[in-house]
Formats: C-alpha cells, sequence, structure tokens
C-alpha cells in the first residue's frame, strides 16, 4: 500500500492495520525465539548460545556438580591376570651410593598400566587337494568366505571399518587416515564404500528376524528424521522397541515411507509416535502420542502468551507421570478409580479454560500457534493420556528418539550421502548396531561375524 492510498483510509482502517502489523511481529518474535526447550527444533539448531533447559517440577538439590564429598571411587578394574610383571629395583643407594643390586628386597608398590598393541596378521590360506585312494575321485578343502580372492581383506578389516563409518560415524577421508596410521593398512575409499555394501546384502536375513520381532511387540516406538541424499531430503524411519531397532531410508517422510519400513502394515499394538498425520492412517493399531513434545509446545504458549490453561496442562501431564511411577514401584498394574476419574475431571476443566483463553482467527491468514495445539489436545485426549491408563505404554517417545540420534551425527559428519544404496545401508547397519547394543553384545563382534555370514540371530 503506498503512502496516497494510507492518506485517504479511515481512523478504523488504520487501528485494524496497525492491530494487524502488531500480531505479525508478535509472531515472528515468538518464532526467532523458539527453541528446543518450547518447540519440536533439535537441541543441535540451539547453536551456541543455549540456556539451561528449563525442566518442571525440577527443583535444584544445591550440591555441586560432580562427585560429592566423602564419595568413594570406584577406579579402573582389572578384569583378568596380567600379561607381563615388570619390577623396578634401585641399584644403589639413593643416600651413601652402596650397591645394592644383590640385596633382596620387597614390594612397596603396585601400579598397573592398561594398554595394548596394534598387531596386523597376513593369514594365507591353501587350498589343499586329496585323491581318494579308493576311487581316485580328487577331494579340495573348503575355503573360508572372507577368503574370496586371491588377496583381500579379513572380517576384522571389514567389520571395523563398518563400525567406525556407520557406528561412530567417522568420514571416509578419516577411516583411510586411521587404517594407514594405526595399522599399517593403505586402505582405498574405494573399498570402504564396497565393505558397506557387502554388509549391508549379507545382513538381510538377521534384518528380517528383527523386523519380525519388533511386529510382535505390544508397543512400538515409531519416529523419523531428516538426511541429505544427494542434495536432496531424504527420511530415516524407525519402529523400535526396548530390545529391537529396525530403521530404513526413503525419500518420503509419510505414508509411502512408513510402508517402505513395513512394521506398522497389519499391526494390532500399540504403537507411540510425535502425532505425524500420517501415522494415524494405520487403523489396526492404537496410538499413543508422545507427551515430551506436547511439553515443549506447552512451554511456547507459557511463554509467548498470557494464557493459563496451558500451565495447568504441564502440571496435570507431570502429575499423571508421577502418580503412574507411583502405583510402578507399588507393583500395581494400574492407577485406582479416584485418580482415573480426577484426570478425566480435571482435563476436562483445563480443555473449558483454554476455550475461554484461546483466540479464534475468523479472517485470514491461519490460526494461531495455541488454537492449534489445543485442537490437538481436544481431539487426541484419548492417545495424549493412554499411558496413564496403559502402564506398557510410555509417557515418551525418547526410545526411537534415541535410536534414531546417531542419524544427525552422520549428518554432521558426512554432510550428506553420494548414493540411495549408501543411505540405505546406513539404515541397515543403524538397525544392526542398536539391536546389538540393546541386547548388551559387541558391536564389533557382531559386524564381524556379519561378514564372514556366519548364522547370527538375536533371539538364541
Amino acid at each position: 500500500m503506498d503512502k496516497e492510498k494510507l492518506k485517504g483510509l479511515r481512523e478504523e482502517e488504520y487501528i485494524e492495520i496497525i492491530l494487524d502489523l502488531t500480531k505479525r511481529i508478535a509472531e515472528m518474535e515468538a518464532q526467532m525465539k523458539t527453541n528446543s526447550r518450547n518447540s519440536s527444533k533439535a537441541p543441535s539448531s540451539d547453536g551456541y548460545n543455549k540456556s539451561i533447559p528449563k525442566v518442571p517440577n525440577n527443583k535444584s538439590s544445591g550440591k555441586n556438580p560432580g562427585g560429592q564429598k566423602g564419595h568413594k571411587g570406584h577406579g579402573l578394574k582389572i578384569e583378568r591376570e596380567p600379561d607381563e610383571i615388570i619390577e623396578h629395583k634401585a641399584d644403589r643407594c639413593h643416600k651413601c651410593g652402596a650397591d645394592i643390586s644383590s640385596i633382596n628386597c620387597r614390594c612397596a608398590d603396585t601400579r598397573t598400566v592398561i594398554d595394548f598393541d596394534v598387531k596386523v596378521r597376513i593369514i594365507v590360506h591353501r587350498q589343499m587337494e586329496t585323491v581318494c585312494p579308493v576311487c581316485n575321485t580328487v577331494n579340495v578343502g573348503e575355503m573360508p568366505r572372507e577368503a574370496a580372492r586371491s588377496v583381500c581383506y579379513g572380517a576384522g578389516v571389514q567389520g571395523f571399518s563398518v563400525l567406525l563409518s556407520n557406528y561412530t560415524c567417522v568420514s571416509t577421508n578419516k577411516i583411510q587416515k586411521i587404517y594407514s596410521d594405526v595399522f599399517g593398512i593403505k586402505l582405498s575409499q574405494g573399498s570402504i564404500v564396497n565393505f558397506n555394501k557387502a554388509f549391508a546384502k549379507n545382513a538381510e536375513p538377521i534384518l528380517e528376524e528383527i523386523k519380525a520381532e519388533v511386529g510382535k511387540a505390544r508397543v512400538i516406538n515409531s519416529d523419523e528424521t531428516g538426511i541429505n541424499n544427494k542434495g536432496k531430503l531424504w527420511w530415516i524411519h524407525t519402529a523400535s522397541t526396548p530390545k529391537y531397532t529396525y530403521m530404513t531410508a526413503h525419500p518420503n517422510r509419510g505414508e509411502e515411507g512408513i510402508n517402505d519400513n513395513g512394521v506398522l502394515l497389519g499391526y494390532t499394538g500399540i504403537v507411540v509416535h510425535d502425532c505425524l498425520q500420517s501415522y494415524f492412517k494405520y487403523r489396526d493399531c492404537i496410538h499413543a502420542l508422545c507427551n515430551a513434545h506436547l511439553l515443549r509446545e506447552l512451554e511456547w504458549v507459557c511463554d509467548f502468551t498470557t494464557q493459563t490453561w496451558a500451565s495447568k496442562m504441564i502440571e496435570l501431564l507431570l502429575k499423571m507421570k508421577t502418580v503412574k511411577e507411583k502405583y510402578i514401584n507399588a507393583e500395581k498394574s494400574e492407577i485406582s478409580y479416584y485418580y482415573s476419574k480426577k484426570f478425566v475431571e480435571d482435563y476436562a476443566g483445563i480443555i473449558e479454560v483454554a476455550k475461554s483463553e484461546v483466540p479464534y482467527n475468523s479472517g485470514k491468514g491461519g490460526q494461531h500457534k495455541s488454537y492449534n495445539l489445543l485442537q490437538r489436545f481436544i481431539r487426541r485426549q484419548e492417545e495424549i493420556t493412554l499411558f496413564v491408563r496403559n502402564f506398557d505404554v510410555p509417557f515418551d517417545n525418547n526410545q526411537a528418539e534415541r535410536d534414531i540420534r546417531n542419524v544427525k551425527n552422520k549428518q554432521k559428519v558426512a554432510g550428506a550421502f553420494r548414493s540411495d544404496e549408501g543411505v540405505k545401508g546406513f539404515a541397515k547397519v543403524s538397525s544392526i548396531v542398536g539391536t546389538a547394543l540393546k541386547h548388551g553384545m559387541s558391536v564389533f563382534d557382531t559386524l564381524k561375524k556379519i561378514v564372514c555370514g556366519d548364522v547370527l540371530s538375536f533371539t538364541t
């Protein structure tokens, strides 16, 4: 609108424009102040000027960080007998210089050093043949799977490369340097890529087992996170339990990507997620929402509006969580009728307060963020409060978020994947690594066994 048009406006029109601009400025300021504490943004997006997270109902103990005075340290533990014992004896007296090398001595102090030596082994496999003395048939011995060519890398070299690339998220260039500096092995980047490809192929049988086990669980935690693949946004989908992790990669975040993961197709249990609308298309299962996400969005309402319903809802959700934990610790399977009735009444009361406080925008520009959040609390009450009615259901979706967290580490290091095969392979290796960790198994030994083609099962 130009200057001449502004001159011709009535006073009411000026007021309407000012109010609209004021609203827009307030929304922009609130958006700029959005962080991981009051929204679904990742903590990494907060930058270096991170404020100390404000946790509701979390009171300071007043103690200094770290071990307290009088705390007994544990120190390093020696798991086995030492490989070598070295005695350090003085040959001459420190005071008079007399020769004491042949004098009997006793142990005054013992100190143990834990260290390692890296030793690369070169193993030659010879395929021997024997002629049967009865029928003259030539019989040859069977070569191990890792000896696929005349000269090749063994399971340890391949497995450790896969571990560095996918678990610790080391870049290909640095993996080369590690192998050169530590092991004296000149490993090409092409070999590192091929190790990942071969591993992903060998892992198919165990991945099918993991997928099947997740699908049998009474409760599944599902989540998705974006990752750069050839300059395009792809999504890592996870379906996990406390014992199993199943991850896949797909260019679609919604139904198509979830179907590609496959776990929720025909699933009839309970799935916990972050309220992505695509999940609600799976009608055979029961849905439960992550309350940690809801608490952060409620914090936003507390920070940037004068509405009181949000703080009341935070208090109620945390009260539900506390009561549930109290009953679990008492080895109860459900809360009492008193609390069940009280929580329903309190929830309804807060919704009534919210309806009187949250403005409805009848014009253009969409609804306020607090209005959309309120509608979610109204429509999804059953899914939000399921955790307090069913003790199998967690309060939040932290299980899936922990399982998928390493994706962001990979993103920071690698920047982007260069092929569809590469990002899909990363999801497959992450499934194996996550499941091995949950079973208390050595990740390195697990990866080596799969490289060797050994029959591996997490269910036995």
